[in-house]
C-alpha cells in the first residue's frame, strides 16, 4: 500500500493544495511554511493517539486567510492505492472507495460550522469535525483502521536518548516482551538467583550498605511509614518477570550505556528500533502498514550519516511502510529520490505545494538530474529562482555581472545552474515543476544557410516541454513553421518573455563584442605569450584597426581552456556591465524573486 494523494482545504497555512505522492515523501521548505501543519493534517485522519480534543481545532487553525464566518470548512483528504494485494487492508478498505475511483481508498477530516449556528462562530464549541471515507460522511473510520495503519511522529525536538532509555516510550519493548516469552519461568529464577546473589555482595560493601540506609532513612521520614516505598539499590528488580525490563542497550561492545552515545548515534539507534518494531508488528499481525514521519533529522545528524542513513531509508521497496520526513538539508535532499520530494512555498498569503511525484521526464532524464543535483548542488532545491547555462564561462561570470547590475545572487536565493551542454530540457521540467522562477541562457549557434540554427531548434523543443508541465495544448506545425522563419532578433524578443535568452553568437564572442568587457579580455589574451601572429592580431583588435575575428578568438580561447578563462575574467570583470542577452535574464528572474 501507499499514500498516493493529499488535499488540504482552508487549513492553517493552506488554502488548497492538491499533493500527489510518493512511496516516500521529503517536504522541503523555509520555516513557518507549513511543513508541520502538513503532518498534522495527516495525523488528524491516521494518529490513534490524538484524542478528539485534539481533533476538535480552534477557529485559529482556519486559513490564515480567511475571515468569520468561516463557511468554508477545513478539509483534509487521503488517499491510499495499491492496497488490494493485501486482504487484510482489502477488506477494511474497500467500503471507503470513492464512486469516482474504485482502485483507491479516500479517507477524510472535516471541521466546519455547526448547521445550527447562525452568523459566525464564536469559538470552537460552535464548530464539529468528522472523520469517515468514500465521501460519504456515515461511512464513519473507526479505530481500527487507525490500528491497522499506524502514523508514528518523531518531532523535530525529540529526546532519543529519553525514549530509549524509559520502558513505556522505548520501541524496545515490544520487542524484548516477545523475546521473553520464549524463556521459561525456571529459566529467568535461575537468572534472578544469580543476580540476588551478585545484590548481596554488593550489599554487603560497607559504604553501600550505608547510603541505602541513608536514601531509605530520608524517604521514611519526608513519606511516613503508611507510604513508604521500602526503596533498595539493586542491579535489577528481584520479580522474574519484570527481571527483563532491567535490558537495555549499550554501545562499543556493551562498555557504555545509550546515554554516553552521541546525539546521532541515539538517533539513529532510535530509527532503527523504530523499524524493527514495526516489522514486529506486522509480524505478529498487529499493523498492515506504517507510517514514520520524522521532522528535521539534520538537527540529530551530520551530513555524512545523514547521507548513509537516509539513502537507505529513501530508497524503498517495503510496501507495507513509508517515510515523510520534513527538512532544510542540502545533504538530505542530495540523496533524496526526485520523485519523494515536495517544495512548500509561499505565495499572496498562502501556501502552495509542488511535488515532484509526477515530474514529468524520461528515466534517463531523471539519472542526469539525481547525478547533478547529488555531485554538485542540492541547494538547487531550495533556490527561490535559478538561471541555467551552458557551461563553466556562464557559471563563473553570471555571478560577477549580477552584482555589478546591483543584485547578489546568494542574497535573493538564486542559483546559476551549469548543464554542462545544451540539454536544458530535464532542467527546465524540474524547474516547471517546482513553480521556480527561472531563465535559460543558451547560444543560437547558427549553421549552415539551408539549416535552422541549433539555438532556435533547442528553444522550439524546450517551449514544447514547458507547454507539457503546464499541461497546455502543444505548439500546432503552422505555428511552429512561422516561428522558425523568424530571423535572430525577432525570434529572440519572442521567447524572452517566456525565460529563455539568446546570445547570436557564443558566450565568448558576445563578451568580445561587449566594449567594457573587451579590454579585460584582450589583457588576458594578451598574456599567454602567445607567437607573433596572434599578438599582432590582438593588438590590432585593441587598437580597433580590425574587428574581432571569432573563429581566431575561439581559437586562441581553446588554447587556454574556457574554463581558466573565465577564472581570469571573473577576477577583472567586477563592475563592468555585461553582455544586454545576459543583464535582461538575470533582471527577468531578479524581479519574479523580489
Amino acid at each position: 500500500m501507499r499514500l498516493s494523494k493529499l488535499s488540504v482545504r482552508n487549513f492553517r497555512n493552506f488554502q488548497s493544495v492538491d499533493i500527489p505522492l510518493s512511496d516516500n515523501v521529503v517536504l522541503l521548505g523555509e520555516n513557518r511554511v507549513g511543513k508541520s501543519n502538513l503532518l498534522f493534517a495527516i495525523r488528524l485522519i491516521l494518529d490513534s493517539t490524538l484524542p478528539d480534543s485534539a481533533r476538535q481545532l480552534k477557529l485559529s487553525d482556519f486559513w490564515d486567510g480567511a475571515a468569520a464566518p468561516y463557511e468554508d470548512a477545513i478539509e483534509v483528504h487521503l488517499e491510499l492505492a495499491d492496497f488490494a494485494s493485501d486482504l487484510g487492508l482489502l477488506a477494511m478498505l474497500s467500503e471507503f472507495r470513492p464512486a469516482d475511483n474504485p482502485t483507491i481508498a479516500r479517507l477524510t477530516y472535516i471541521f466546519r460550522k455547526k448547521a445550527d449556528i447562525k452568523g459566525a462562530p464564536q469559538s470552537s464549541d460552535d464548530c464539529e469535525f468528522l472523520v469517515f471515507g468514500g465521501g460519504v460522511e456515515s461511512r464513519t473510520v473507526p479505530s481500527k483502521v487507525r490500528r491497522r495503519i499506524a502514523i508514528d511522529m518523531l518531532d523535530a525536538l525529540r529526546d532519543a536518548e529519553g525514549q530509549l532509555g524509559t520502558w513505556r516510550s522505548s520501541p524496545l519493548r515490544p520487542l524484548l516482551e516477545d523475546a521473553i516469552a520464549g524463556v521459561t519461568r525456571a529459566e529467568l529464577n535461575a537468572v534472578a538467583v544469580e543476580l540476588d546473589k551478585a545484590t548481596k555482595a554488593l550489599e554487603a560493601f560497607p559504604t553501600i550498605k550505608d547510603l541505602e540506609e541513608e536514601l531509605r532513612t530520608g524517604i521514611l521520614n519526608l513519606s511516613g511509614k503508611a507510604h513508604d516505598i521500602d526503596a533498595r539499590l539493586r542491579f535489577a528488580p528481584s520479580d522474574p518477570l519484570r527481571l527483563f525490563r532491567a535490558i537495555a542497550m549499550f554501545i562499543d561492545g556493551g562498555k557504555r550505556g545509550i546515554a554516553e552515545a552521541s546525539l546521532g548515534s541515539a538517533n539513529v539507534a532510535l530509527l532503527a528500533l523504530k523499524l524493527a518494531e514495526f516489522a514486529w508488528r506486522r509480524k505478529k499481525n498487529e499493523r498492515n502498514f506504517s507510517l514514520l514521519c520524522i521532522e528535521e533529522p539534520e538537527a540529530h545528524l551530520h551530513p555524512q550519516l545523514q547521507r548513509s542513513v537516509f539513502k537507505k531509508l529513501l530508497a524503498g521497496g517495503d510496501a507495507a511502510q513509508s517515510l515523510i520526513v520534513t527538512s532544510h538539508s542540502p545533504t538530505l535532499a542530495a540523496v533524496t529520490p526526485l520523485r519523494s520530494i515536495i517544495h512548500l512555498r509561499t505565495r499572496d498569503q498562502s501556501t502552495r505545494a509542488f511535488s515532484l511525484a509526477e515530474l514529468p521526464v524520461t528515466p534517463d532524464e531523471l539519472d542526469d538530474l539525481e547525478n547533478y543535483i547529488d555531485a554538485t548542488r542540492a541547494e538547487l532545491l531550495f533556490a527561490r529562482g535559478v538561471i541555467f547555462v551552458e557551461g563553466d564561462a556562464e557559471e563563473a561570470l553570471v555571478p560577477v555581472f549580477s552584482s555589478a547590475l546591483g543584485h547578489g545572487l546568494d542574497d535573493l536565493g538564486i542559483s546559476v545552474c551549469n548543464v554542462a551542454g545544451t540539454n536544458f530540457s530535464p532542467y527546465v521540467k524540474l524547474a516547471e515543476s517546482l513553480g521556480m522562477p527561472y531563465a535559460v541562457i543558451t547560444d543560437w549557434d547558427p549553421l549552415d544557410g539551408t539549416k535552422l540554427p541549433l539555438g532556435k531548434t533547442r528553444t522550439l523543443d524546450l517551449w514544447d516541454d514547458i507547454l507539457k508541465v503546464r499541461k497546455q495544448p502543444a505548439v500546432n506545425p503552422v505555428q511552429r513553421g512561422q516561428w522558425e522563419a523568424l530571423d535572430f532578433a525577432a525570434f529572440a524578443s519572442m521567447v524572452a518573455p517566456a525565460g529563455i535568452f539568446l546570445n547570436e553568437q557564443t558566450f565568448e564572442v558576445s563578451v568580445a563584442n561587449t566594449p567594457s568587457l573587451l579590454s579585460p579580455l584582450l589583457d588576458i589574451l594578451g598574456a599567454q605569450g602567445f607567437g607573433s601572429i596572434r599578438t599582432k592580431r590582438i593588438a590590432s583588435w585593441r587598437s580597433g584597426t580590425a574587428s574581432v575575428d571569432p573563429a581566431q578568438l575561439l581559437a586562441m580561447i581553446a588554447d587556454i581552456g574556457k574554463g581558466r578563462l573565465s577564472a581570469k575574467l571573473s577576477k577583472k570583470a567586477v563592475g563592468l556591465t555585461p553582455p544586454k542577452y545576459i543583464a535582461d535574464a538575470i533582471a527577468y528572474v531578479v524581479s519574479r524573486v523580489q
